[in-house]
């Protein structure tokens, strides 16, 4: 059986079970802390009750860093149901209800650590480069999150899940990074493998009046607008139209920057919850764990860079 108490006295194990070292398990913990006692609050506290909290069948994820490490496990490695309640001793039923218990609130906890990449819809740009004004000087990228799911039996959902790019049923997202640090400052929706990638940019109703922001995309954003920023992406080779020097030069730099979104997605990839294929039943939980991958990229980009 799996617990803190025994985890943390192998920090080499420890870091690759849940993706954070042993001080960054602490800073988020005390963020999960504040989030925990706000959902107990909520959820039992605050309403009438029979008998007092704490009552009924007891838990074996007894302390707070248990209950934090069982859902770091889930999201970073992705076991299945049955095996994640082996790994903390119970059923997998128990296991299913607290990771629908734990995984918002590591989400709002993560939150709370100002890492989890702005979701709003039509939200300026210039909220963002409040927060983050070195993104004038250093531009931002724009690209795409795809990861596969399991083949739905709805046949509506089958053809509107189909992705032609990866020829089978996927989930995306769009993000936005800083060419700056890799953070990850903006995730959109969740939607469908068949729906484009700029036109989910294009109906989360961004805006930006600078037009000194440089933002740097591939060819599969061709003719996107975000307001007055400065859209550049690489210019394609045809039979008829062959690249120059200096235009193959530009497109060098330009994949120099796009790579960085690139680095970015392979941080957040590193959950296996966003890597590979979707098991769990709901797109809301689809959605909450990339908000999740997402989120931890930023933590961990966050402080590592502070040493």
């Amino acid at each position: 059986m799996i617990t803190f108490e025994k985890l943390s006295k192998r920090p080499r194990v420890f870091r690759i079970m849940t993706g954070l070292t042993l001080e960054e398990f602490s800073e988020l913990l005390d963020k999960f802390q504040s989030s925990w006692q706000f959902f107990v609050n909520r959820e039992f506290l605050s309403k009438e009750r029979k008998r007092a909290y704490g009552g009924g069948r007891h838990t074996r994820l007894h302390s707070l860093e248990d209950k934090l490490l069982f859902i770091l496990i889930y999201t970073r490695i992705y076991p299945l149901m049955i095996v994640q309640g082996l790994f903390f001793g119970f059923e997998d039923s128990r296991a299913c209800d607290w990771i629908h218990r734990l995984l918002p609130l590591l989400d709002e906890s993560l939150g709370f650590t100002h890492t989890r990449p702005r979701r709003e819809n039509g939200r300026s740009l210039e909220e963002i480069l409040i927060e983050y004004p070195e993104l004038k000087e250093f531009g931002i990228t724009v690209d795409g999150i795809e990861r596969a799911k399991r083949r739905p039996k709805d046949q509506g959902k089958q053809k509107s899940e189909y992705s032609g790019k990866k020829k089978r049923h996927t989930k995306k997202n769009v993000v936005i990074v800083s060419l700056k640090n890799r953070q990850i400052l903006f995730l959109s929706r969740t939607r469908d493998g068949t729906v484009h990638d700029k036109r989910i940019i294009d109906e989360e109703q961004l805006d930006c009046n600078d037009p000194t922001i440089m933002t740097a995309t591939d060819t599969g954003f061709l003719g996107l607008k975000i307001g007055n920023a400065k859209i550049i992406m690489p210019k394609k080779n045809s039979k008829l139209h062959k690249l120059s020097d200096s235009d193959k030069e530009q497109n060098r730099a330009i994949s120099s920057h796009r790579i960085v979104a690139e680095h970015a997605i392979a941080g957040a990839k590193i959950n296996r919850s966003v890597q590979d294929v979707y098991r769990n039943m709901t797109d809301e939980i689809n959605d909450l764990l990339m908000s999740v991958a997402c989120g931890l990229h930023n933590f961990r980009v966050a402080h590592r860079q502070c040493f």
